[in-house]
C-alpha cells in the first residue's frame, strides 16, 4: 500500500469518527434541550468535549491532505 493509500484510509477512518461524533453531538443536544438544571452542566461538558475531538479531527484531516503527516505513515 502507498502513501497516498495509507492517507486514505486514514482519512476515511478519521471522516467515519466525525460522522459518530455527530451522532453524539446530535443526542447531547436533544438531551440538553429537556435536562434539568442539575444535568445541563454535565450533558453541555460532553458537547464541549465531542466538539473538541471533531475539531481535532478536521485539523488531522486538513494536515493529511499536505505532506505534514507522511513520516507517520511510512
Amino acid at each position: 500500500m502507498d502513501i497516498a493509500e495509507r492517507k486514505a484510509l486514514v482519512a476515511r477512518f478519521i471522516e467515519r469518527c466525525n460522522e459518530y461524533a455527530e451522532s453524539k453531538l446530535e443526542q447531547y443536544k436533544k438531551q440538553l434541550e429537556r435536562a434539568s438544571a442539575a444535568d445541563a452542566l454535565a450533558i453541555q461538558d460532553k458537547i464541549g468535549h465531542w466538539t473538541a475531538y471533531r475539531a481535532f479531527n478536521d485539523h488531522t484531516l486538513r494536515e493529511l491532505a499536505t505532506a505534514e503527516l507522511d513520516d507517520w505513515l511510512e
